[in-house]
């Protein structure tokens, strides 16, 4: 947001819209890749997929995050208007009364091998430093980390969590920081494995 009246200025010179600007960059992208990946062509290279079904543990909802989530559904219930994020909070009630008999709940990851890379996908929004482990630890040459594959919210780490903001808070993180970890460490694991 900061450089938005410098991209305005661009996209004028330019003569394109925003998703005209989108298109140019995207299309360099791709063209700027091939030029260089179609030097090392390999007509038959590895292919690898794996499923896997990962139990997460739910992140806990405390008993004063629940009054709050309870309050907020009182409060914007009265309001046709704020229907979604009453729905909202009404997601953090409904998860303490599922907590107390369901700890964990199922998501689909997938982990590829092509070649010398790797793909690896989760139905979450990672914080940047999961992702970040993921890649590191990957004996792949080059891994790709997919995200937003599912329904499964942010994954927060514990220092996000403790600082808030929208993308930490119950509402938004299903899966707490204790769950982050065994995602990085399964799909790592798995990664690995097809990279003997």
């Amino acid at each position: 947001m900061y450089r938005k009246q410098a991209e305005q200025r661009m996209l004028r010179l330019r003569g394109l819209d925003r998703l005209g600007e989108l298109a140019r960059r995207i299309s360099l992208a791709v063209e700027d890749a091939y030029e260089t990946a179609r030097k090392e062509l390999v007509a038959h290279p590895p292919m690898v997929h794996k499923v896997l079904v990962l139990e997460l543990p739910v992140r806990q909802v405390t008993h004063e995050e629940l009054a709050q989530a309870k309050a907020q559904v009182e409060a914007l219930s009265k309001d046709p208007s704020q229907r979604r994020k009453m729905l909202w909070h009404q997601s953090v009630v409904e998860r303490f009364e599922r907590q107390q008999s369901q700890r964990n709940e199922k998501y689909e990851v997938h982990v590829l091998r092509l070649g010398e890379v790797a793909i690896a996908t989760n139905p979450f929004e990672l914080f940047v430093d999961y992702g970040i482990q993921i890649k590191a630890r990957s004996k792949a040459l080059q891994t790709f980390v997919v995200q937003l594959t599912g329904p499964g919210g942010y994954l927060a780490t514990a220092k996000a969590i403790s600082c808030g903001g929208y993308s930490a808070v119950i509402e938004s993180t299903p899966i707490g920081p204790e769950g982050g970890q065994m995602l990085v460490d399964r799909t790592v694991e798995v990664i690995n494995g097809l990279f003997p």
